[in-house]
C-alpha cells in the first residue's frame, strides 16, 4: 500500500497544481525542461491564432512520463526523447497515433575557453563536470554516451555532478557552481551565450524529441493544433535558429493527428 501511494504521489501533486476550469480552454502541457525556453518563444503566435492559453509544467522527461502514466491531467506531452512517448503508446496511454517527432535536440558542452581542444579539455579537466541525470534526462543520457565514447565515463565518476534535468544542469553552470558541463544547445542559444561547443552528432545517438497526446487529455483537438503548429515549416525554421537540428525527412513528411 505504501509503495502504491508513493507511485501515485507525483501525479496527485501535479493534479493539485493544475486545477481544471471547465469554462476556459487552457491547454495543459508537460514539457521537457530543455525545450521550455524554445517553447516559450514560439507560443505567443500560437496563442494569438487559437485564443487558447497554454499552461506549462516542466521537468525531466522521465519524471513527466511517470506523472502522465499515473494519469496526471495533461493535454500534451513534449518529451526530450522518443523512449517515453513510445512507452506510453505501448501501454495504451496515448490517443490514436498522436506520437510524432517535433524537434531534434543537439548536445553542447559549456566550457570556459573557446580555443581549447574539446577532447583534451575533457581528458585533463580536474574539477566538476555537470550533466543531467542519464537515468531520466535524455540530454544526460547523450552526455553519458559522449563520455563513454571518449573512455571517460568510469574515469570521471568522482567529478560528475548530476542535475535532475537539463534545465537544472544549465542553472548549476550559470550560477558559477561549475565551469564545465553538458547542456542543450538550445539553452545556450536562448541565453545568447557563445561559450560552448556544439558536440559532433555522431558522438551520441540522435535525440529525437517526440510528443504524444495522453489518453486523459480533455482538449485533444487543441493539443493536436499545437502539435501541428510545432511541426510547421515556420516553427521548424525558428527552432533551427534556436539550436535544434533538422528533422529527418520521414518525420517531416509524416501525417499526424489521425485517430485523435
Amino acid at each position: 500500500m505504501v509503495r502504491r501511494l508513493s507511485l501515485l504521489l507525483p501525479a496527485l501533486l501535479v493534479a493539485m497544481a493544475l486545477p481544471v476550469n471547465a469554462n476556459n480552454c487552457t491547454l495543459r502541457v508537460a514539457v521537457a525542461a530543455s525545450f521550455r525556453p524554445a517553447l516559450e518563444q514560439v507560443l505567443p503566435e500560437f496563442g494569438r491564432r487559437h485564443a487558447c492559453p497554454v499552461q506549462l509544467s516542466s521537468g525531466s522527461s522521465g519524471v513527466l512520463y511517470q506523472q502522465i502514466a499515473h494519469r496526471a491531467p495533461f493535454d500534451l506531452f513534449l518529451s526530450a526523447d522518443r523512449e517515453r512517448p513510445e512507452l506510453l503508446e505501448k501501454q495504451g496511454g496515448v490517443l490514436g497515433n498522436s506520437r510524432q517527432t517535433y524537434a531534434l535536440g543537439l548536445l553542447a558542452l559549456w566550457h570556459p575557453k573557446s580555443e581549447s581542444n574539446i577532447e583534451q579539455l575533457m581528458q585533463t579537466w580536474p574539477d566538476t563536470i555537470v550533466l543531467a541525470d542519464p537515468r531520466v534526462a535524455p540530454f544526460g543520457n547523450a552526455a553519458r554516451q559522449v563520455l563513454e565514447g571518449l573512455g571517460l565515463w568510469e574515469k570521471k565518476q568522482t567529478q560528475l555532478a548530476r542535475a535532475h534535468n537539463a534545465g537544472q544542469a544549465y542553472l548549476m553552470l550559470d550560477s558559477g557552481n561549475a565551469q564545465l558541463g553538458f547542456v542543450a544547445a538550445s539553452q545556450m542559444r536562448a541565453a545568447g551565450r557563445t561559450n560552448f561547443w556544439l558536440l559532433p552528432q555522431h558522438w551520441y545517438h540522435p535525440i529525437e524529441q517526440q510528443l504524444v497526446i495522453p489518453i486523459q487529455s480533455r482538449r485533444p483537438q487543441k493539443a493536436q493544433a499545437l502539435a501541428d503548429y510545432l511541426r510547421s515549416p515556420e516553427v521548424q525554421a525558428q527552432l533551427r535558429r534556436l539550436g535544434y537540428g533538422v528533422l529527418p525527412a520521414a518525420d517531416r513528411g509524416r501525417d499526424g493527428g489521425r485517430g485523435v
